[in-house]
């Protein structure tokens, strides 16, 4: 192998890794925007099931007192989680809890509103 070919099978190489780097940057992108897409849907569900909830207990005490049931509603803390790590707030477990993102998406924070 001369010179010149050792040369273009670099500068190929070179390519490959940078279109490599391209994709995987697009596809942790999408991955993050899938995932707070999919909390925002789980706390909006949350809420509707909650105001679902609350519309049943109205019904139920209106229409007979005995037979009422008192229906466990769900924790707001991930709503709560999900408003700072929107703000930009680090919300994973560990050392990084609170801490400022600068912009930057955490897959541990991610991990965390997804659970």
């Amino acid at each position: 192998m001369n010179r010149n070919e050792l040369f273009e099978r670099l500068m190929k190489l070179e390519h490959h890794v940078e279109q490599l780097t391209t994709d995987m940057s697009e596809l942790k992108d999408l991955t993050v925007e899938l995932v707070e897409e999919n909390v925002a849907l789980q706390v909006e569900n949350e809420n509707l099931k909650r105001l679902m909830n609350k519309t049943e207990e109205s019904v139920e005490t209106h229409l007979d007192k005995d037979n009422y049931k008192h229906v466990k509603t769900p924790s707001p803390s991930k709503d709560n989680l999900a408003m700072l790590y929107r703000e930009g707030f680090h919300i994973c477990k560990g050392e990084l809890f609170g801490k400022h993102r600068h912009g930057e998406d955490c897959l541990l924070c991610l991990n965390v509103l997804s659970d």
